[in-house]
């Protein structure tokens, strides 16, 4: 024993690098007692092993106040910046422009590309003043990070190597889950020449691309141990590909609990190990579904319990709110002020230990910098304190032993059983756009990960789960909008989809469900006004109608831009220039585009979709200037109407009205993937009666003559007939008939249209 205690001290030994701390614990667990070998999470190791000379790492968090402070300078400069670019003129729009622009920056950096080698021309078109002043701003950043004593990710002249750190290891063991940026390879490049590297992987048909800077040919379906240094294969052993997988597929979200808790409770019962169970939730919102219905508090949430919901966060938002409304202002410097704010909400708050920790540790951040912060309202250090504040979680101490984890937390693990949730193609795999700057030519020529090479990667993440996994259970969520991901497909797996629902239910399939149906019967208030939308709402849905029309019920809003809203908004704008003439389609196009770059009131990320919405009108645009060569004119834009079908008052807003040849044309704008137009056999189960109500109010408006009403689609540039416009007139008459007596509301029996239906979780229908 004395010699063992003795070689370990004096000798040297492996240094061992996993992708994640997850992958370390279980790496010394099955190690067992012992002196155990030295370990390191990847960015641990990267981080650690070097260093900047005279400079010190930037805090996370301060890099955003940095990077806002810059954009509020430019945008404030004069200089004609946000008309070219994407940013908000508020402090929350500012702090959101920042997450997408780092990542941005973080990644030329890490596979060491230089804006300069960004090619403008020819092959970015449109873009290229965009990255011209994403240059401005980054060089700015540059300079503050400099004035302050910080460096970000450093570029390969800025680093040296630790050599001193490596003179107690013998080699290094790295096991790589995932892409090595091109800084991370030449750190390894550098570090081989030192002591040997040997690199851990686990081949298969999605990562096998991605390792051909190794310089040796890998076969799928093993896992390999390589010299980095000589690209020598040392050990070549086959994984597991027999895959022991069923898969069900239930009819909503939330159905899935009963295949988690159904199986946990039957693991737990076998003896299995709970720390050898595993729920991997591809979308992290699904935990909340899981934390509702654990009554036995049999799962433990690996991403720790936000701290939205305490009260210590609610009452800073009521300060905050407070802030806005009143344009509160104080004496006290920002950071002061935000001292001794928080510190008093602080005193009576539950997890105050907790809590004071995250409190600490951002404020000693703040004090770095806080020349920076000096010109801060109170609103803003506050708002910025909360988002930092969001970014912690507090561990699940109270909960089980059986894991809930996301994909990424899960890598390199080994498990006896696991489920696997929401296995749709919306989440597997589930990526941001990482392709908003650069394309997928420009990324392959910069030798950049591809949007396509991130999902592979994430899809080499799921096939680890079920090559090291004794048992998996897979589902996802089966309705007419969602479908399992192609990877399933991938895999030759469909074969094993069985109906979830007929064997797995949240309540017993023998329990007696004790609901009262409401039943809602009454008639319409005398002045009711009608609208195509609200004939359109009674069709598809009685109940919907008497929720949103009779008792007035609220929505819930909606914080994201309504893109086909704006276009509409800005077509309006663009052509009601024309009313009375021919219209110029190349003015129009330009000043829709203008309009977009001052655009106010929308987010960043809102703004950029929006322009690449407008991309997509490239085929519109084609057909109206074939349109204007006929010699049509523009007679109205968003006519609004008012005027009476049967006994009935209905208003409404006409999007565009044309001439030609004597004729009247009205026109419903479209911005829609798929445009369907009803014919003949649709008109008795059609819901949609825009045309023939726009068709009344043209009358009303004094058009007569010859009246066709079209449906116009964007995206395509087509101009759609409505070719039953005047039968489906006379069938809007005849249904209309129906609110001469009391009207039973009842729910739809069109379960489709339930889906998004904001009242569903009122109206009580089993979907």
């Amino acid at each position: 024993m004395q010699n063992d205690v003795l070689n370990f001290f004096t000798q040297k030994t492996p240094l061992y690098v996993f992708a994640t701390r997850r992958k370390i614990n279980a790496f010394y667990l099955a190690r067992g007692d012992g002196f155990l070998p030295y370990a390191m999470s990847a960015s641990e190791f990267f981080k650690s092993v070097v260093f900047v000379q005279g400079l010190k790492e930037i805090p996370k968090n301060i890099r955003k106040v940095f990077l806002l402070c810059i954009i509020s300078e430019m945008l404030h400069s004069g200089q004609d910046f946000e008309r070219k670019l994407v940013f908000e003129k508020s402090f929350l729009g500012y702090l959101e422009s920042s997450s997408f622009l780092f990542n941005f920056f973080d990644e030329l950096r890490k596979f060491l590309v230089d804006f300069k080698e960004i090619p403008l021309k020819d092959t970015y078109g449109d873009y290229e003043e965009h990255l011209e002043i994403l240059f401005e701003i980054y060089r700015k950043y540059q300079e503050k990070l400099t004035a302050f004593g910080f460096f970000d990710i450093p570029f390969e002249q800025d680093y040296e190597i630790l050599e001193d750190f490596f003179d107690k290891f013998s080699c290094i063991e790295f096991y790589l889950d995932g892409f090595l940026s091109t800084q991370e390879r030449n750190i390894l490049h550098k570090i081989a020449k030192l002591l040997p590297v040997f690199v851990h992987i686990e081949c298969d048909m999605y990562n096998k691309e991605h390792f051909d800077f190794l310089k040796v040919s890998l076969e799928e379906g093993f896992d390999y141990k390589i010299d980095w240094k000589t690209s020598e294969i040392l050990s070549q052993v086959p994984l597991n590909t027999v895959l022991n997988v069923e898969i069900f597929g239930f009819s909503s979200r939330i159905n899935q609990c009963a295949l988690v808790f159904e199986r946990v409770n039957e693991w737990l019962e076998e003896g299995i190990d709970p720390q050898k169970i595993a729920i991997i939730t591809p979308d992290e919102a699904f935990s909340k579904y899981l934390k509702l219905l654990d009554k036995y508090h049999n799962l433990n949430f690996a991403m720790g319990k936000e701290i939205q919901n305490l009260a210590y966060v609610q009452n800073l938002k009521e300060k905050l709110k407070f802030c806005k409304e009143n344009h509160f202002s104080s004496d006290l410097h920002p950071l002061e002020w935000l001292r001794q704010e928080s510190e008093i909400l602080l005193k009576n708050a539950s997890e105050r230990e907790i809590l004071e920790r995250f409190r600490s540790e951002i404020l000693m951040s703040y004090e770095k910098i806080t020349q920076s912060l000096d010109k801060f309202l109170p609103e803003e250090i506050l708002e910025l304190y909360l988002l930092d504040l969001s970014d912690f979680r507090i561990d699940d101490v109270n909960g089980g032993k059986v894991r809930v984890m996301g994909v990424l937390e899960s890598r390199g693990l080994s498990f006896e059983r696991v489920v696997i949730v929401d296995f749709n193609d919306d989440f597997v795999p589930s990526l941001k756009d990482s392709d908003m700057f650069l394309n997928t030519k420009i990324r392959k020529s910069l030798q950049i990960p591809t949007l396509k090479d991130r999902q592979d990667l994430q899809k080499h993440y799921y096939l680890q789960i079920l090559n090291n996994t004794q048992k998996v259970d897979i589902a996802f969520v089966d309705t007419e909008n969602l479908s399992y991901s192609k990877m399933i497909d991938e895999l030759d797996l469909a074969g094993k989809i069985c109906n979830g629902d007929e064997k797995y239910r949240i309540f017993p399939f023998n329990q007696e469900k004790i609901h009262k149906q409401e039943k809602f019967v009454d008639c319409l208030p005398q002045d009711f006004k009608f609208s195509a939308t609200k004939i359109n709402t009674f069709l598809s849905c009685k109940r919907k109608f008497y929720y949103a029309y009779l008792k007035k019920l609220q929505s819930p809003e909606n914080t994201n831009a309504n893109i086909g809203e704006i276009i509409h908004n800005l077509l309006k704008q663009s052509y009601t220039k024309f009313e009375g003439k021919i219209p110029q389609i190349e003015l129009i196009k330009q000043e829709v585009t203008d309009q977009i770059e001052c655009m106010a009131g929308i987010s960043a990320m809102d703004r950029i979709k929006l322009q690449l919405a407008i991309k997509e009108l490239d085929a519109f645009w084609k057909n109206e200037i074939e349109r204007v060569e006929t010699g049509i004119a523009v007679l109205g834009c968003e006519k609004d109407f008012e005027t009476k079908i049967g006994k009935f008052v209905f208003s409404g807003r006409i999007d565009r009205i044309d001439t030609f040849s004597n004729k009247i044309f009205l026109i419903d704008y479209k911005f829609k993937s798929e445009l369907k137009v009803d014919t003949e056999e649709d008109l008795e189960e059609s819901c949609d009666f825009q045309l023939p109500v726009y068709l009344y109010g043209a009358k009303a408006l004094g058009y007569d003559g010859e009246i066709e009403g079209y449906f116009y689609d964007l995206k395509k540039g087509e101009f759609r007939k409505e070719e039953v416009l005047e039968q489906k007139a006379k069938i809007l008459e005849r249904k209309l008939k129906i609110f001469d007596d009391e009207i039973d509301f009842e729910m739809t029996q069109e379960k489709k249209n339930c889906k998004y239906c904001c009242f569903v979780d009122i109206c009580g229908i089993d979907i």
